[in-house]
């Protein structure tokens, strides 16, 4: 009787949007915020590359929405994280059109004890939201 009490409640909290499995509280929301702020003026709110500057950008900016289909149903974080933070190079990235994001989250944070792991831990975010969006 207890047990289907404690899984009731549970499914009840799912239903309601209170309880959310393998996620920390705000994690989710952290790296949409910080997509938000840093990536959907280019990339756009639904991350399809038409947010308000792409219209002004030689090289479109990419649909982030096809990630995992474009690496056979595979959501390529790595290489994702390695794009944001410019340990790889991504054309439009380059060259002023797109900052490389890894340098300028470690100069924001660089009052922090470490900001080399504080500017990763947002790049992480950034690109675990991402993978939260795919089509």
């Amino acid at each position: 009787m207890y047990a289907k009490l404690i899984v009731g409640t549970g499914v009840v909290l799912l239903g309601m949007g209170i309880f959310r499995p393998m996620t920390w509280a705000g994690e989710g929301d952290q790296g949409r915020a910080e997509y938000l702020r840093y990536c959907a003026s280019c990339h756009g709110v639904e991350g399809k590359g038409d947010g308000t500057v792409s219209r002004s950008l030689k090289v479109k900016p990419s649909d982030l929405t096809q990630l995992k289909k474009q690496n056979k149903g595979v959501f390529p974080l790595e290489k994702v994280m390695a794009s944001i933070e410019g340990t790889t190079r991504v054309d439009v990235h380059g060259e002023s059109k797109m900052p490389v994001w890894g340098e300028i989250f470690e100069k924001k944070t660089s009052a922090q004890k470490d900001p080399a792991s504080a500017a990763a831990a947002k790049v992480k975010v950034i690109a675990e939201y991402l993978s939260t969006i795919q089509r």
